[in-house]
C-alpha cells in the first residue's frame, strides 16, 4: 500500500501550516530546555524583574492614594510589556525565519528546571534539619516570609509553590503558544514576572499590583483548569474532588483551589494555611487529610510533575499527529 507519508514534496508542504508547526516547535522546545536548560546567570527575563522592581521604587509610592495607584500600576504595566512585546514582533517580522526567532522566546520562557531544582535543594536541606539554609533556598520560589516557617511549612511552601508554577509558569506558557504563537507566550510570561514582583499579597503591592495580577488572572484562568483537570485525573480524581468541595470560603480562586485539591490528593498530604507576607498574617483554608507534608513528599511531588509533562508532551504529540492525518492531502 502507498502511504501518503512517502510523498516527500506534499509532506514537507504540510509541515509548513501553522497548526503543524506549532505543536512541533512546542514538543522540541520542551526537549531542549529539558536536556539544556537554560542557566539562571542567562535568563534574559531577570532583566524584567529588576526593571520591574526599579519602576515600581519610583511610582509605587505609600502617601499615593488608591485610584492613583492603580493608575500607577496600570502605566507601569504597559510600559514594560509593550515595548518589549513590539521589539519582539520587530524581531519576528525582520528575521527570514520567524518559527525560529518564537522557538527561540518560548524555550527563554520555559524555565522549570530552576524552580524545579531550588526545591529539591529545600528538600535536601530539610532532610538534613539545616531549616536555616532551607528558608534561604526556599526565598526565590515564594512571596511569604521565610524565616518563621518551620520544618511542615517548608514543605508545605515548596509542594504549593511547584504545583502553582507547575501550571501556571510551564503548562502555561505552553498553552499560549499552543494558541498564539512565540509573542502570546512571551507577553504571558512578561506578565507572570510582573504579577511576581507587584503581587498584591504583598501589603505595599495591595492596589499598585491590582491591573497586572487581575488580567494575569484571566489569562492564567485557563491554563490552571485544565492543569487541575489533568493532574486530578492522572494521579487521584476523586479526592481531589472530595477536597476541592470541602474548600469553598473562597480564600483562593477556583482553578488554584482545584490545583491544591489535586496536589493534596495525590501526595494524601495536607497543604495550605495560614501564611505571612510582610510580618501580615493571613488565613488560608486547608487541604487534603490530617498528615502533613515532609521532605519526602517534596520529590514525590517533582515526580508527579514529571509525570504531568510527559502526558503533557503525549497529548501534543497525538494532536499533531491526528493533525497531520486530517491536513494531509489524499
Amino acid at each position: 500500500m502507498d502511504w501518503p507519508a512517502l510523498q516527500l514534496p506534499e509532506f514537507f508542504t504540510v509541515l509548513q501550516q501553522p497548526l503543524l508547526q506549532q505543536p512541533l516547535l512546542a514538543l522540541l522546545m520542551i526537549a531542549l530546555s529539558a536536556i539544556f536548560p537554560l542557566p539562571a546567570s542567562y535568563q534574559p527575563l531577570q532583566v524584567v524583574r529588576q526593571a520591574a522592581i526599579g519602576l515600581a521604587n519610583k511610582v509605587n509610592k505609600p502617601g499615593y492614594g488608591k485610584q492613583q495607584l492603580l493608575i500607577s500600576g496600570s502605566l507601569a504595566m504597559l510600559v514594560l510589556v509593550l515595548p518589549l512585546l513590539a521589539l519582539a514582533a520587530a524581531f519576528a517580522s525582520l528575521s527570514e525565519w520567524p518559527e525560529f526567532w518564537h522557538a527561540l522566546l518560548l524555550y527563554c520562557c520555559l524555565d522549570w528546571q530552576q524552580p524545579r531544582q531550588q526545591a529539591l535543594q529545600v528538600a535536601a536541606a530539610v532532610d538534613k534539619q539545616q531549616l536555616s539554609l532551607a528558608r534561604d533556598l526556599i526565598k526565590p520560589l515564594v512571596l511569604r516570609q521565610s524565616q518563621q516557617l518551620s520544618e511542615v511549612g517548608l514543605c508545605k511552601a515548596s509542594i504549593e509553590s511547584l504545583t502553582l508554577r507547575l501550571a501556571k509558569q510551564w503548562f502555561g506558557v505552553l498553552f499560549w503558544f499552543l494558541a498564539g504563537g512565540g509573542l502570546a507566550a512571551f507577553g504571558y510570561r512578561l506578565l507572570l514576572e510582573l504579577q511576581q514582583c507587584w503581587n498584591p499579597k504583598q501589603p505595599s503591592f495591595a492596589e499598585f499590583g491590582q491591573p497586572v495580577s487581575r488580567l494575569f488572572s484571566l489569562l492564567a484562568w485557563l491554563p490552571q483548569w485544565f492543569s487541575a483537570l489533568l493532574l486530578a485525573l492522572l494521579q487521584n480524581w476523586h479526592g481531589s474532588h472530595y477536597y476541592r468541595k470541602l474548600a469553598k470560603d473562597g480564600d483562593y480562586a477556583l482553578p488554584q483551589r482545584w490545583l491544591l485539591a489535586a496536589s493534596s490528593a495525590a501526595l494524601q498530604r495536607n497543604l495550605a494555611g495560614p501564611r505571612y507576607y510582610s510580618a501580615t498574617k493571613q488565613r488560608r483554608i486547608r487541604f487534603g487529610p490530617p498528615a502533613e507534608p515532609n521532605a519526602l513528599d517534596i520529590q514525590r511531588f517533582v515526580q508527579i510533575s514529571r509525570q504531568f509533562q510527559h502526558a503533557v508532551v503525549l497529548l501534543i504529540a497525538s494532536g499533531w499527529l491526528l493533525l497531520m492525518v486530517a491536513l494531509f492531502p489524499l
